[in-house]
């Protein structure tokens, strides 16, 4: 079972991505901004889909990427999706990050079968003994 790690301050969304990945067979772990989603990342040995909110208090995700850059090794394993309304106000540095990481970006609001989707190609590409549980290298999907 492939587990997907919501990184999230909305309690609203994480419920609602809850609802509709579990039903489909995934595991879901909840944190409520990058502080505790960098302690879910280094807690789980095994690669996991992260879905990383753009906007939250204490650190965002863009710090927790930056984070993620500088340990390196296993917490460059997990397949991550930045989740955002907000992608037309993108800094260039953070639109260069998610190129050299090639992360993709959810637009907020999302459709059901477009977050399924989604979480299932990052979970394929976990699953690839190809890609070595990393994502793939054709940059980031920022539109």
């Amino acid at each position: 079972m492939t587990q997907v790690l919501v990184v999230d301050d909305s309690l609203t969304l994480r419920q609602l991505i809850r609802a509709i990945l579990e039903p489909a067979g995934y595991h879901v772990i909840e944190a409520t901004d990058g502080v505790e989603g960098l302690a879910a990342l280094r807690a789980h040995a095994n690669p996991m889909v992260v879905l990383l909110d753009y906007q939250m208090p204490n650190l965002d995700g863009m710090g927790v990427l930056q984070a993620v850059t500088d340990t390196g090794g296993p917490l460059l394993a997990h397949d991550y999706i930045v989740i955002s309304a907000n992608q037309a106000t993108f800094p260039s540095v953070f639109i260069d990050l998610l190129r050299h990481l090639s992360i993709r970006v959810l637009a907020k609001p999302f459709e059901r079968d477009v977050l399924l989707a989604t979480v299932e190609q990052a979970a394929e590409r976990l699953a690839s003994p190809s890609s070595g549980g990393l994502p793939p290298e054709d940059g980031a999907d920022t539109e």
